[in-house]
């Protein structure tokens, strides 16, 4: 993981990356979270890349136990000084460098891999940190959302797999669609036990967020339930 681009990025992140859709921001870790929560069990959970800290400030109060791991050093400082609570053990480290004896009912992934040089490398090191018992829950943006697609027909993108400017300012390396997340999954030795989408998005982000109001960005998370192949970003839950 680039070090460097990491903690540019992690500047530019509130003033810049999601600057103009921040209330849609919230609702989709809003979103995500309710969907994930279904699948929590146990005590101790490990959540790999805190970001801003918003989705580590929800599950943190689901877990007795919650080990947080980051490689920029702003965001693990602005989590722990957000998130002064005894249950959490922040650590700063990329996920290459990142060990522990540990083990870990729930691994939280969530916009991740799309980020990783070499993501089946990383969901090798999780399997080794996941009790037998235990779940890891994946988010990942969809090259096939309905948005990359209106992109493609207007000329803007390629291929629905084309990084937009969006995905290259926040680091992405790849956009995913069900299969080509499955292979990862599969290849590091794992099994896909279940896999949805979030919200079906035909706009931008800051288009969506000056031009909509509550309660039909709130239909469109709803209605991804039913399009999941088509929805902006994929969740996928992965077990032994």
């Amino acid at each position: 993981m680039d070090i460097t681009f990491l903690e540019k990025s992690a500047k530019l992140y509130n003033t810049d990356i999601i600057d103009g859709w921040e209330k849609l921001y919230k609702k989709k870790i809003f979103y995500l979270y309710n969907t994930l929560k279904t699948f929590f069990s146990g005590n101790s959970a490990l959540e790999l890349g805190c970001g801003d800290g918003e989705m580590t400030k929800i599950i943190s109060k689901d877990f007795k136990n919650l080990t947080v791991v980051d490689g920029s050093l702003k965001f693990i400082d602005e989590a722990k000084a957000k998130l002064n609570r005894p249950n959490i053990d922040f650590q700063h480290s990329t996920f290459e460098n990142f060990s522990t004896d540990k083990t870990f009912d729930i691994i939280f992934m969530c916009h991740i891999l799309e980020h990783l040089s070499d993501p089946t490398y990383i969901l090798k090191k999780a399997k080794k940190w996941l009790k037998k018992s235990g779940k890891i829950l994946i988010a990942v943006p969809n090259a096939k959302s309905l948005h990359r697609a209106v992109g493609v027909k207007m000329g803007l993108l390629d291929s629905e797999y084309s990084l937009n400017s969006q995905d290259k300012k926040l680091g992405h390396l790849r956009v995913y669609d069900i299969n080509t997340l499955s292979n990862d999954i599969t290849s590091a030795g794992l099994k896909v036990a279940h896999w949805g989408g979030g919200m079906l998005k035909p706009l931008s982000n800051r288009q969506i967020e000056s031009q909509w109001s509550d309660e039909l960005i709130d239909a469109y998370f709803e209605m991804g339930k039913s399009f999941p192949e088509i929805c902006s970003e994929l969740y996928l839950i992965a077990s032994h």
